[in-house]
C-alpha cells in the first residue's frame, strides 16, 4: 500500500511539473510573394494569460512562457489585413510549438489611404538596393548629391563623381527613366533631396533583361531616384550668379516642371570655376591608386571655362505611349600644366635596366559636344512591348600640347628637346535600339528580341613637330633630330547586334532559356603620313608609314539556360558556345589576316534571400574583347620617335571570365549597414603589350618600340567591404570602408616575359556627427597603400602610401546664418620629385533670406592656403606613370542663389509642406527602373 501511494504521488508531481513547464510558440510571417514581414505586432490570448511580440528582421518570432496549448493569434503590420486564427495543440507531447510559415494578404485599401511609416530604412531586392529619402536628416536647400554622401557604401568625391561598393555609378534615372540622358552629375547636383521619396541602387543588365529577368554579362551600376507623390505635380526653379577675384564667375540655372506623367527640365550653366555640370564622356583609363590634392569643390585639372544648356523631356502621350529624351551642348575650353615622371621596364645583354621620360607639358584643348537620345515606348498589349531609341552625337575637339621632355637610361641622359603636338578631330555617331517581347497568353512562355545599330566616324588631322638632341654614347657629341608629320586619320566604325531570347516554362518556378546572340563589327581607317622636307617644310608622302586597312570581327553566340526560382531563392545554370571571326585586310599592303576562335563557357547565377534585407549573390559569365584598331595596324607610327607603335594584324580577340560574389544586410532594427562584394578576372588570350629595346651598342640608346601580342596569365581580383553603424538616432553614424584590388599584369620586355604585380589597399574611416540641428561635423581618414613588382628584376618594384584625411564642418548659428568648412590633408610618400602634400581648406559664410530660406548670400573662400595640386600613379605593364598637375587655386566668391517651389497648390518661394513624406518599398518606376508591362 505504501508504494502504491508513494507511485501515486510522484506520477501526480511528474504530471504537475510538466505542466507548468513554459511552452514556446515560434513562426514566421510572410507576404504573398514571399518576403518576410518584419515589425509585425503579435498576440498570443489563452485562458490563462495574454502575450506579445514583434516579428524581427527575418519576420521571425518567439513567444516563451505560455501555459496553454490552445491559444488565439492576433496579427497586424501596416499594409497588411489583420490576421486571427485559433490554435489547439493539447494533443501534443512536446512544449515547443512551431507555426511554420503564416502569410499575411496586403491591403491595398489601407496602402493606398495612411502614410506608410514601418517599411525599413533599406531593402534589398535582388539587384536593387533601395534607400529611404526622409530617414536622413538634411537642411533646407540640400541637393540630391547630400543625400548620397549619407548612404552607407555609398561614396561621392570633391569632383561629384558617385561610386557604390567599390563601383562607379554611370548612369542616372528618375522614375524609372533616363534623366538627361543619364547623367550622373546633372541629377546628383541639381535635383533637390527633398523632392526625393527613395534612392535605389540597381545592378541593371539592360532593357532586355528588365524585361524577361535574364540576366548576362557584366551589370552596368545606376541611380535610380524616385519623386514624391506629393511632389510629382508642380515646378521648382533653382538659379545662381556670383562674382569672385581673378575673373572669376558663375551662373546657373536650372528648372523642372512635374504633372504627373510628364516631366520637362531646363539646365543652363556659365563658369570659369572648373564645374563640369554634363560629363559626356566615359571616364576610362589605367588603373589608379593614391590621389590627393582635394582642390576646390569641383576640383578638376587645370583650368577651365564651362558653357553647357541641356533640356529633359518625358510624357505619357496616351496610355500606350511613354516618351522621353534630351538634348545637350556642351563646351569646354581647359589649360593644363602638369609634370610627369614615367618609368619604363627594359632590358639590355640580358640585364634589367629603366628607361625614363620625364616630362613639362603645357596644353589647352577646346570640346563642343553635342547630345540627343530619345526614347518611346509602345506598350501594345497586355502581351506585346515596343521600345525604339534613336541617339546622335556630334563633338569637336582642338587641342595643343607643348611639352619639353628628357630621356635617361640608368640615369644616363639619353634624348631631350621639345614636342609640339596640334590636333583637331570632328566626330559625328549615330545610333539606334530597338526592343520587341512577346509575353504568351496564360503562361510564363516569353519571346524577346533586340537590335542594336551604330555607325560612327571620326576624322582627324595632327601635325606633330619634334626637336630633340640625341645622345648615342657619353662621349660623342649629340646628333640633332628634326621631325615634322603631317597625318590625317580618317576612320569609320559600323556596329550590329542582334539578340533573341526565348523562355519556355517547365512549372510554375522552372524554366528553359534558349538565346541567340549575333554581332558584327567593321572598322575602316585611311590612315595618311606626310614627312616634311627638312629645308622646305614642304609635305612629301611617306608610305611606309600610311595604311589603309579595314578590319572586321564576327561573332555567333547560342545559349542554353535552365533557371529556377523558388520561395528563398532563385538560380540560373548555363552553356554557352561562341565562334568568333576576325578578318584584317591592309589594302595598301594587299595583306589579309583572319584568325577564328570557339569559346565555350558555362553560366551560372544563384541568389539566396535571407529576408528583405538581407541577401547573398554570385554571378559568373564570359565574353569575348575586341582589339582596337591601333593595336592592329600593321604599320609604324613613329611621330613620336623616342617610342614609336607597331600594330599586330595577327592579334585574336581575347575571352574574359568573370566571377561576382555580393553579400548585402541591413538590420532594420539598429539600423547598422554590412555591403561586401568581391570578383575575380581571369582572361585568356589577353592583349598585352611587348618592348624592343636594343640589347647591345650604346648605353644610352633608349629607344623602345612598343607592340601587341596575345597572352595567358592575366588575372585580377577585387575585394570591397562597407559596415555602417548607427547610434543615438543616426546623430552618430560610423562608416568603415575598404577595399583590395590585386592585378597580375602580363608584358614582354625583349621577348622576355615579365608579370607585373599590382596591389592596392585602402582603408577609410568616416565619422558622421549630428548631435544637433544646428552643427554637423563629418571628419575622415583613409589610408591607400600602392605597390608594384616585376619578375623581370626586383630592382623595378614601387610603392606609393597616401594618407588622407578630410573634414567637412556645417554650423548654423542661427535659422538662417551658416558657417561651412571643408578641409583636406594628404601625406603622400614615393611619388620622388613630383611628390607635394597639400592642405586645402575652403570655407564659406552663407545668409539664408525668406519664407522657407530660399535665398542665400554666400561668402566663399577656394584654396586658403593656396596648395591645390592633383598627384595620381598609373600602372601598366610595361611602365609606372606619376602625375603632378595644377588646378584652380585660391580666390573669393561673392554667390547669390534662388529658389522657388510650388507643388500640388502649395506655396510658391518657399512655402512648402514640411512634413517628411514616409514613402513605402516601391515608388514609381519600381526597383529594375527599366520597362515592364
Amino acid at each position: 500500500m505504501k508504494i502504491f501511494v508513494k507511485s501515486l504521488v510522484l506520477i501526480l508531481l511528474a504530471n504537475i511539473s510538466l505542466a507548468q513547464t513554459p511552452i514556446e510558440v515560434s513562426g514566421i510571417l510572410k507576404d504573398s510573394t514571399g518576403l518576410t514581414v518584419i515589425s509585425a505586432a503579435i498576440k498570443l490570448y489563452s485562458r490563462q494569460d495574454t502575450l506579445s511580440a514583434v516579428s524581427d528582421v527575418d519576420g521571425k518570432f518567439t513567444i516563451r512562457n505560455v501555459k496553454n496549448k490552445n491559444f488565439t493569434l492576433n496579427i497586424t503590420a501596416l499594409g497588411f489585413k489583420p490576421f486571427a486564427k485559433a490554435y489547439n495543440y493539447s494533443s501534443s507531447n512536446t512544449n515547443t510549438i512551431h507555426l511554420g510559415s503564416i502569410t499575411l494578404s496586403s491591403d491595398v485599401r489601407l496602402l493606398s489611404q495612411v502614410t506608410v511609416d514601418g517599411t525599413p530604412d533599406v531593402v534589398v531586392k535582388e539587384d536593387t538596393l533601395q534607400f529611404r529619402a526622409d530617414q536622413y536628416k538634411l537642411k533646407d536647400n540640400a541637393l540630391a548629391e547630400d543625400l548620397l554622401k549619407k548612404l552607407p557604401g555609398v561614396e561621392v568625391d570633391r569632383d561629384g563623381n558617385v561610386t557604390t561598393q567599390g563601383k562607379q555609378v554611370t548612369r542616372v534615372r528618375v522614375n524609372g527613366k533616363d534623366f538627361f540622358g543619364g547623367d550622373v552629375k546633372t541629377a546628383t547636383q541639381n535635383l533637390p533631396a527633398d523632392v526625393l521619396q527613395n534612392v535605389q541602387i540597381i545592378d541593371d543588365y539592360g532593357d532586355q533583361a528588365n524585361i524577361t529577368g535574364v540576366k548576362d554579362g557584366e551589370p552596368e551600376k545606376i541611380l535610380n531616384f524616385t519623386i514624391r507623390p506629393d511632389r510629382n505635380k508642380g515646378y521648382l526653379t533653382r538659379g545662381t550668379v556670383g562674382v569672385g577675384d581673378k575673373e572669376r564667375y558663375q551662373a546657373s540655372v536650372f528648372a523642372a516642371k512635374f504633372n504627373n506623367n510628364q516631366q520637362i527640365s531646363v539646365l543652363a550653366n556659365l563658369n570659369n570655376t572648373n564645374a563640369n555640370i554634363f560629363n559626356l564622356t566615359q571616364q576610362g583609363g589605367g588603373r589608379r591608386g593614391g590621389r590627393s590634392g582635394g582642390g576646390n569643390f569641383n576640383s578638376s585639372s587645370g583650368l577651365t571655362d564651362v558653357k553647357s544648356f541641356g533640356l529633359n523631356y518625358r510624357d505619357q502621350w496616351s496610355e500606350k505611349v511613354t516618351a522621353y529624351g534630351s538634348y545637350s551642348i556642351f563646351g569646354r575650353n581647359n589649360a593644363v600644366e602638369s609634370t610627369t615622371l614615367q618609368e619604363n621596364l627594359a632590358t639590355a645583354n640580358n640585364n634589367f635596366t629603366t628607361v625614363d621620360n620625364n616630362k613639362e607639358v603645357n596644353s589647352k584643348t577646346e570640346n563642343i559636344n553635342h547630345r540627343f537620345d530619345f526614347n518611346i515606348e509602345y506598350k501594345i498589349d497586355t502581351l506585346n512591348y515596343l521600345k525604339f531609341t534613336p541617339r546622335v552625337t556630334f563633338s569637336t575637339t582642338d587641342k595643343t600640347e607643348n611639352s619639353n621632355f628628357n630621356i635617361l637610361r640608368n640615369d644616363v641622359l639619353s634624348s631631350e628637346g621639345n614636342y609640339v603636338d596640334i590636333t583637331d578631330s570632328r566626330t559625328p555617331n549615330l545610333g539606334a535600339d530597338f526592343l520587341f517581347n512577346h509575353r504568351f497568353a496564360g503562361t510564363t512562355r516569353n519571346l524577346s528580341l533586340s537590335a542594336y545599330l551604330n555607325t560612327s566616324s571620326s576624322n582627324s588631322g595632327q601635325d606633330y613637330l619634334n626637336k630633340s638632341l640625341e645622345y648615342n654614347d657619353p662621349i660623342s657629341a649629340a646628333t640633332s633630330l628634326y621631325q615634322r608629320q603631317l597625318i590625317d586619320n580618317d576612320n569609320s566604325t559600323n556596329n550590329i547586334n542582334i539578340n533573341t531570347s526565348y523562355i519556355e516554362p517547365l512549372s510554375k518556378t522552372k524554366s528553359l532559356e534558349f538565346n541567340y546572340e549575333y554581332g558584327f563589327n567593321k572598322i575602316d581607317n585611311n590612315r595618311t603620313v606626310m614627312n616634311t622636307d627638312v629645308e622646305t617644310d614642304a609635305p612629301i608622302y611617306d608610305p611606309n608609314l600610311s595604311n589603309n586597312y579595314n578590319f572586321s570581327f564576327t561573332t555567333n553566340r547560342f545559349g542554353l539556360n535552365y533557371r529556377a526560382r523558388e520561395e528563398k531563392y532563385n538560380y540560373t545554370l548555363g552553356l554557352g558556345l561562341q565562334p568568333s571571326v576576325l578578318k584584317g585586310e591592309s589594302i595598301t599592303r594587299n595583306t589579309s589576316t583572319r584568325t577564328t576562335a570557339l569559346n565555350i563557357y558555362p553560366s551560372a547565377r544563384f541568389q539566396y534571400k535571407f529576408s528583405r534585407s538581407k541577401e547573398f549573390n554570385i554571378n559568373y559569365n564570359g565574353r569575348s574583347n575586341l582589339p582596337s584598331y591601333n593595336q592592329l595596324q600593321p604599320v609604324t607610327d613613329n611621330s613620336n620617335p623616342q617610342f614609336p607603335v607597331v600594330g599586330n594584324p595577327n592579334l585574336g580577340a581575347e575571352f574574359n571570365n568573370s566571377v561576382n560574389i555580393r553579400y548585402n544586410n541591413s538590420n532594420i532594427t539598429t539600423g547598422n549597414t554590412f555591403f561586401t562584394n568581391f570578383n575575380f578576372n581571369l582572361t585568356k588570350d589577353k592583349i598585352v603589350s611587348t618592348t624592343n629595346t636594343p640589347s647591345a651598342g650604346s648605353a644610352t640608346n633608349a629607344i623602345q618600340e612598343r607592340g601587341y601580342t596575345n597572352a595567358n596569365g592575366y588575372y585580377s581580383l577585387n575585394g570591397f567591404y562597407a559596415y555602417n553603424r548607427q547610434l543615438k538616432d543616426k546623430k552618430y553614424v560610423f562608416g568603415l570602408r575598404g577595399m583590395a584590388n590585386y592585378n597580375n599584369n602580363i608584358s614582354f620586355i625583349n621577348n622576355e616575359k615579365n608579370i607585373g604585380r599590382n596591389l592596392v589597399l585602402s582603408q577609410r574611416l568616416q565619422i558622421q556627427i549630428q548631435p544637433k540641428e544646428w552643427l554637423e561635423i563629418v571628419p575622415s581618414i583613409n589610408y591607400t597603400y600602392n605597390t608594384n613588382d616585376n619578375t623581370i628584376s626586383k630592382n623595378a618594384n614601387r610603392q606609393v602610401h597616401t594618407w588622407a584625411t578630410a573634414f567637412d564642418s556645417k554650423i548654423y548659428f542661427t535659422k538662417t546664418f551658416l558657417w561651412g568648412t571643408q578641409a583636406d590633408k594628404s601625406f603622400n610618400r614615393g611619388y620622388g620629385s613630383i611628390g607635394a602634400n597639400p592642405f586645402i581648406i575652403n570655407t564659406y559664410l552663407e545668409k539664408q533670406f525668406f519664407k522657407g530660406n530660399t535665398g542665400a548670400l554666400r561668402l566663399t573662400a577656394f584654396d586658403l592656403l593656396d596648395e591645390s595640386t592633383a598627384i595620381s600613379r598609373t600602372v601598366d605593364p610595361a611602365y609606372i606613370l606619376d602625375s603632378r598637375s595644377n588646378r584652380l587655386s585660391r580666390y573669393f566668391m561673392l554667390t547669390f542663389s534662388m529658389r522657388i517651389n510650388k507643388f500640388a497648390g502649395n506655396s510658391s518661394m518657399g512655402g512648402e509642406n514640411r512634413e517628411r513624406y514616409r514613402g513605402g518599398d516601391r515608388g514609381p518606376g519600381g526597383y529594375g527602373g527599366g520597362p515592364g508591362f
